[in-house]
């Protein structure tokens, strides 16, 4: 895991991976992960909801979670550019030769969520 606290002064602090491995180690098991970018979440609440992937977006601010969660799950994906990740990310990931950060590049982008309301409302 990698760490899901958002960065002060530039710096990211530790996050939750290092207290799940933690607990990995006093049970002697491996913990079934279920948050994003996990699609666990997402196959339980389509379910119960009958939530149509392909008239689904996910809206995230970070690649490696939001975005990843809806590419995954074959959802269409806005990355909002307040967060943690930029449009250089977005580039460094089109651009790499690795197919995992390859699938951590969003359908669309806005500089804020604000910038969907017109499209709601319309």
């Amino acid at each position: 895991l990698l760490g899901r606290l958002r960065q002060e002064n530039g710096v990211n602090p530790g996050g939750t991976g290092c207290l799940v491995r933690a607990v990995e180690m006093a049970a002697q098991r491996q913990a079934d992960i279920i948050g994003k970018p996990s699609r666990f979440i997402f196959d339980c609440v389509s379910q119960e909801y009958g939530i149509n992937p392909e008239r689904t977006v996910m809206v995230g601010d970070r690649l490696d979670t939001d975005i990843l969660l809806g590419v995954t799950c074959g959802l269409k994906t806005i990355l909002t550019l307040t967060g943690v990740s930029t449009l250089g990310d977005v580039k460094n990931n089109q651009e790499s030769d690795c197919v995992s950060k390859k699938k951590m590049v969003p359908d669309f982008y806005v500089d804020s969520i604000a910038d969907l309301l017109p499209a709601l409302q319309g």
